[in-house]
């Protein structure tokens, strides 16, 4: 009998253990190394859940921890992900969550100001608050321009750095120095920097290999030159074969480009 209920005691102690032990707290590195995944499956889908899972084990290590500077980095581009993936036509929710995304970036730049990714993206949020806001552009427009130039000087062959910034000028008109025959020349720059980029810490900003060439796509359907931008799209999808964005709306972009010749 002692038996029988000892063989229960243990029975019921590993079904504890094993239920339980996936709830165990976290260290940083391993939350984000986990979020990073969800973010990837947010990015791929246009996936709101998908972020707000990567956003719960976040938002636990932006103040303890190691990496709080990058706890925070990451909640700031998943509410840029969320502006320009989920929110992309969306007029209402955009605005709020690139407010969100400036907040994570400025918070991560006081945590760590030599955070070039950090700079980066918040010269690029910026950028797109003024488009939903132009006259904002007098004060966001020296903002944007400042932390770009930041980042630029932190990490000069940062691809991540460089795609932004290509973005951000084929965007602006020329006549305040941008354009898109300008945007395109750094487009084409940052391609190469990916091309040489080797990311040596696991838990580092990696994304932008496949959105580099998302966007030399859109250059180039831009200069109607089509079958430039099917093997552009077809880079995209040979890196990331799961990217829904370049999958299932560039790519029929194209196929209506072609058909109307």
């Amino acid at each position: 009998m002692q038996t029988t209920r000892l063989n229960i005691l243990i029975s019921c102690m590993v079904l504890f253990l094993v239920v339980n032990g996936f709830n165990q707290p976290q260290n940083a590195a391993q939350g984000i190394s986990e979020a990073k995944r969800f973010i990837q499956q947010g990015s791929n889908t246009a996936s709101k859940e998908k972020f707000e899972q990567a956003q719960n084990i976040l938002t636990k290590f932006v103040s303890q921890g190691d990496h709080q500077a990058l706890a925070e980095y990451y909640l700031g581009y998943i509410e840029y992900q969320l502006a320009v993936a989920v929110y992309r036509m969306d007029k209402e929710n955009a605005p709020s969550c690139l407010d969100s995304a400036v907040a994570h970036l400025e918070r991560a730049i006081e945590k760590n100001d030599s955070l070039a990714e950090a700079h980066a993206l918040l010269s690029s949020c910026y950028g797109m608050q003024i488009s939903f806001s132009p006259l904002s552009g007098i004060w966001r427009g020296p903002k944007s321009g400042s932390e770009m130039s930041k980042a630029k000087t932190l990490s000069p062959k940062n691809p991540r750095v460089a795609l932004l910034g290509a973005i951000g000028t084929y965007n602006t008109p020329a006549l305040f120095g941008g354009g898109k025959e300008k945007g395109f020349e750094v487009l084409k720059e940052a391609t190469e920097l990916f091309n040489q980029w080797k990311t040596v810490d696991s838990l580092q900003p990696d994304w932008g290999r496949e959105q580099v060439y998302a966007w030399m796509g859109i250059a180039h359907l831009d200069r109607k030159e089509t079958i430039l931008a099917r093997k552009a799209f077809e880079k995209a999808l040979e890196i990331n074969p799961d990217y829904g964005w370049v999958k299932y709306v560039l790519m029929k972009k194209v196929t209506s480009e072609s058909e109307s010749k």
